[in-house]
């Protein structure tokens, strides 16, 4: 210690125009600087880990400059008794008899995913409302269940217009529905809550 007030000395003596209580502060900065870097390098061995080659390992937990981690949790599988009892019946009344595979909680939003053996997702919000519901890749969704999916007007809708069984995803939200549809022409069709047509989109 008495070698580094030495070279303080001899540096703040070397450089003009620095006030003395900048040099107060660099030294004060200086002695903290070297006192962590002595807790940092000797804490291996104060917890006095060494693994089989006498190397030492840094203690279980120690902090580990630059690492930050894998990031937050945003979404895990959950039991599906701890959904919300409206998904449940609807799983139940609609979708008996298909395994459920996927039961997951995004942390996030507080919303559920629910994935069928025959590929089908779905997500519903906290209260347990459908807000999204996908067929597997290349297939459409079967007309019962879209039926059970938008309202009576919207699915007449799509019947009368040759949609019934063309359409592959439905998102709900309070806007209305969004279906995007298997059609040469067509992408998606967006309806209002009452199942009223307010935007085509072309591919």
């Amino acid at each position: 210690m008495k070698a580094v007030k030495q070279i303080l000395t001899q540096l703040s003596s070397a450089i003009s125009g620095i006030t003395q209580s900048t040099i107060s502060y660099l030294t004060e900065r200086f002695h903290t600087l070297l006192a962590i870097g002595a807790i940092v390098a000797l804490a291996p061995f104060a917890a006095g880990a060494q693994s089989s080659d006498n190397s030492v390992v840094p203690p279980q937990g120690a902090f580990i400059p630059g690492y930050t981690g894998i990031g937050p949790v945003i979404s895990g599988s959950v039991e599906y008794k701890t959904i919300p009892s409206n998904a449940r019946k609807f799983l139940e009344r609609h979708c008996n008899g298909h395994a459920i595979v996927k039961c997951t909680k995004q942390f996030t939003s507080g919303t559920y995913i629910i994935g069928l053996a025959d590929g089908i997702e779905m997500e519903f919000d906290t209260k347990g409302n459908l807000i999204f519901i996908e067929a597997p890749s290349g297939y459409s969704l079967s007309p019962t269940l879209l039926s059970a999916v938008v309202p009576g007007k919207l699915y007449h809708l799509l019947v009368h217009n040759g949609f019934r069984e063309s359409v592959e995803a439905v998102h709900r939200d309070k806007a209305g529905y969004r279906l995007e549809i298997s059609d040469p022409v067509f992408d998606q069709a967006c309806f209002d809550s009452s199942g009223v047509l307010t935007l085509v989109v072309e591919k």
